[in-house]
C-alpha cells in the first residue's frame, strides 16, 4: 500500500481499518465521526489508497503502457462538496464508479491473466467512503444510500461530531446504518512517535520537554500538532536552529492562533 509520508498505524487507524472491512466485506452501511485533525480522512485515505488510485482516475495511461500494478484495491473515496446538489451527487457517483471499475479491471487483466478464464467481473467498488457526509442534504444522503443499495457496495460516511444525531434523525437512512464508529484522539506517544517520524531526516535534536509542550498545546490534535511543527521548521529555516527545545515551540506558537505557551500553562 502506497502511504502518506511519515505514516502512522495508530490505535485508532487499526480500528477504523476493522470497521471499514466490516462495512465493505457486508455492503453495509456505517457512520464514522470525529473532531477535525484526529487523522480520520488520513486513515480514509490510507485504507483506500487514494494516494495511488486517484491520478489514475484523472489522467488516463497511455495505451502503449502497462498499467499500474494495483493490489488488494477495493475502496473509492470521495470528498463531499459544500451545497451539493442531487444531479450533481448522481454525476459524481456515476463517474467515480466507473472510473474506478475500469482503473482497477485494466491493472488486474493485465498484471493477472489467468483472469481471464475466469467469469467476467466488471463491478471492483466494493467501498465507498465519503468524507465530510455532513455537508451532504438529507435528499442526497438518501440518494447515496439508494445507489449503494442499487450497486451493492458498502458504504462509510465520515462526518464531524453530532452528524450520527443527523442520520439518526432521518429514518430514510437511519434505518440502514448497520454499525457507528468514533474516531478519536491519539494516545501521547503515537503522536509524540508522528512528530519525531517527520524530524527524523533532519539534522536536529528533540529535547523531550518540546514534545510534551506540543502535546499539551494541540490539545493531541494531530493536525494542530503538525502546524506547530510546520511553524517550528520555518523557524529552523530562517535561524539554522539544530536544537527544538520549548522556547522554540513557545516562538513558533506566537504565530499560530493556537498558542502553546498559553495552552501548555493550563
Amino acid at each position: 500500500m502506497n502511504e502518506p509520508f511519515s505514516f502512522v498505524h495508530t490505535r485508532q487507524h487499526l480500528r477504523f481499518a476493522e470497521f471499514a472491512d466490516y462495512c465493505r466485506t457486508s455492503r453495509s452501511l456505517g457512520v464514522c465521526t470525529g473532531k477535525p485533525g484526529v487523522g480520520k480522512e488520513t486513515s480514509a485515505r490510507v485504507y483506500s489508497q487514494w494516494q495511488t488510485v486517484e491520478p489514475l482516475l484523472e489522467n488516463p495511461r497511455n495505451p502503449l503502457t502497462p498499467p499500474s500494478k494495483l493490489l488488494n484495491c477495493h475502496t473509492a473515496y470521495w470528498d463531499a462538496e459544500i451545497n451539493c446538489s442531487l444531479r450533481n451527487l448522481r454525476s459524481r457517483l456515476k463517474l467515480l464508479r466507473n472510473r474506478f471499475d475500469a482503473v482497477v479491471k485494466d491493472s488486474l487483466y493485465w498484471h493477472e491473466p489467468e483472469r481471464w478464464r475466469q467469469p467476467p467481473r466488471n463491478d471492483f467498488m466494493e467501498l465507498l467512503i465519503v468524507n465530510n457526509a455532513h455537508r451532504l442534504s438529507f435528499l442526497c444522503l438518501e440518494e447515496l444510500n439508494e445507489f449503494r443499495k442499487k450497486y451493492k457496495f458498502g458504504a462509510v460516511l465520515l462526518g464531524a461530531p453530532g452528524f450520527n444525531r443527523k442520520v439518526r434523525l432521518y429514518d430514510l437512512v437511519g434505518s440502514d446504518v448497520a454499525i457507528y464508529h468514533e474516531y478519536a484522539k491519539p494516545r501521547s506517544e503515537e503522536l509524540r512517535q508522528i512528530l519525531e517520524l517527520r524530524w527524523q531526516s533532519s539534522a536536529v535534536r528533540i529535547e523531550d520537554m518540546a514534545i510534551t509542550v506540543i502535546e499539551e498545546a494541540s490539545s493531541l490534535n494531530i493536525q494542530k500538532a503538525l502546524h506547530i511543527q510546520a511553524e517550528i521548521e520555518r523557524f529552523r529555516g530562517i535561524d539554522s536552529i539544530s536544537i527544538i527545545s520549548p522556547d522554540v515551540v513557545h516562538a513558533a506558537g506566537e504565530s499560530l492562533l493556537l498558542d502553546p505557551v498559553h495552552r501548555s500553562k493550563k
